[in-house]
């Protein structure tokens, strides 16, 4: 495991800046072996990532002559009290007028008569005006981010954070960090992901100026960007408050959103989406000076289904190609020597079955007992008995409908990533293709089964819209 106390000694440095902040490399979200990928890069893979951001800022430089920055629905007189902070992930969401982390949370404080804006963070890389005419309709103005500042400003930051890292070796140097961390952190200030942590704060911020919000709701995990915003947000309007949501599970290992910074990099308010987590949060002695407030999420569900056994298994894997062929590839192998057991695989909204052919031959002689699923996860989980899973929070949406748990570990000593690690009954945990055929073939105690279902109640409560008024109004 990486020594975390080495970046937060880094992050928590008197003489820090927003520019030091903003490397990616610092924030450690979790100490599990997906996101520590990054950490240990090879030499080939560092020369690709050095190319990549040269290509990178050459892109960026070409779209401010063809791109606007930001596209929104309404381009006059949009004031908003509220600005959410939200994200862009499929083409799924534009079809729908509830947000995707905030579900209908704006209207419901437009009904209050609280104005909202939603700020929306294009990882799907989609056509903005066709997402936004979309939602030309809706009383809740939206935005889409767009991928560089200007020309100008391009430039300029650029120029300001080649700048920093002369700031940011003398921080090192006087922390006496190891040659090799100072090496690989002083490569990461920067790298792609840096400047674009630097670019999403100051976009959002300008709309939150643009808007007059008073409020900034973003979603959280720990990531520099999110810091970023609120220091910019308070150097704009110091008056101004800052909500951090806790959307996703909060991990055995997770250690960015488990402790604070200095307080200009803090929300003033960690708003969390269910019991479980706020638990977990309050219970972190580094978040001992941050309010913590338990305000719900659009992922909850009331829905308790007893599952009649139908020998069909949803296999939900992270959003990682490494995680995904995991899951599928043990899989595939008992599919393979046991016709009767079927097996739904279905992917995180970022990855795509053309994307993970190209990393094995497995899609080549699938059997007829796997089907690849592009539809949806309640769909998916009706269909099923029983769900394998690793890191994925889709396992809490199969557990709350009945489903048996069965977590795959690589070796017996490996760091969880389990988002249920709390929840013992009613789990198996296989390791290889004979344990996966007894958990398959066993069935659930209906006491466990009830036990699963209420943690998940748990894991994702209802919406608590008095929690955000009270702090707003």
């Amino acid at each position: 495991m990486l020594d975390l106390s080495t970046f937060d000694k880094i992050l928590l440095h008197k003489d820090i800046n927003q520019y030091i902040v903003a490397n990616t490399f610092l924030h450690v979200l979790s100490n599990d072996p997906v996101f520590l990928e990054k950490y240990n890069l090879s030499v080939r893979e560092k020369i690709w990532q050095s190319f990549r951001l040269k290509i990178v800022t050459v892109v960026r430089i070409v779209q401010t002559i063809f791109d606007k920055k930001i596209y929104s629905t309404r381009l006059n007189n949009n004031k908003s009290n509220v600005l959410f902070v939200s994200h862009l992930t499929n083409m799924k969401q534009i079809l729908r007028e509830d947000d995707a982390y905030f579900g209908d949370l704006p209207n419901q404080l437009l009904k209050n008569n609280i104005s909202s804006s939603i700020v929306l963070v294009n990882h799907a890389r989609v056509n903005r005006r066709k997402f936004l005419d979309s939602w030309a309709e809706s009383k809740i103005p939206r935005y889409i981010l767009g991928a560089s500042l200007g020309f100008s400003s391009e430039i300029k930051l650029y120029l300001v954070q080649r700048k920093s890292k002369k700031h940011l070796k003398s921080i090192l140097r006087s922390l006496k960090i190891d040659k090799k961390t100072t090496k690989d952190i002083l490569y990461n200030h920067m790298s792609a992901s840096t400047f674009e942590a630097l670019r999403l704060a100051k976009q959002i911020v300008d709309i939150a100026q643009t808007i007059d919000a008073k409020f900034i709701i973003t979603t959280y995990e720990g990531h520099s960007w999110e810091r970023l915003v609120f220091y910019y947000a308070r150097k704009l309007n110091p008056s101004i408050k800052c909500f951090g949501y806790q959307h996703a599970a909060v991990f055995e290992h997770q250690h960015a959103i488990k402790r604070q910074l200095n307080s200009q990099y803090n929300p003033d308010i960690i708003l969390t989406s269910g019991k479980i987590s706020h638990r977990i949060l309050s219970e972190s002695e580094l978040l001992k000076c941050i309010r913590i407030n338990c305000l719900g999420s659009p992922k909850h569900t009331n829905v308790k289904l007893l599952k009649d056994k139908v020998n069909c298994c949803l296999v939900v894997p992270q959003g990682s190609v490494f995680e995904s062929l995991l899951l599928f590839e043990l899989s595939f192998l008992y599919a393979k020597n046991n016709k009767k057991q079927k097996f739904i695989w279905r992917l995180h909204p970022l990855l795509s079955f053309n994307k993970l052919k190209k990393h094995s031959s497995i899609f080549e002689e699938l059997p007829n007992n796997i089907y690849l699923s592009e539809g949806d996860l309640d769909e998916d989980v009706q269909k099923s008995d029983s769900v394998l899973y690793r890191g994925s929070t889709a396992v809490i949406n199969a557990i709350s409908r009945g489903l048996k748990p069965i977590y795959y570990l690589q070796s017996n000593d490996e760091v969880s990533v389990d988002p249920i690690y709390q929840q013992q009954k009613g789990k198996k945990f296989v390791i290889n293709q004979e344990q996966f055929k007894v958990a398959l073939n066993k069935d659930i105690d209906i006491e466990d089964r009830q036990s699963l279902q209420d943690f998940a109640h748990d894991f994702y409560t209802p919406f608590d819209l008095e929690v955000l008024t009270n702090e707003i109004l």
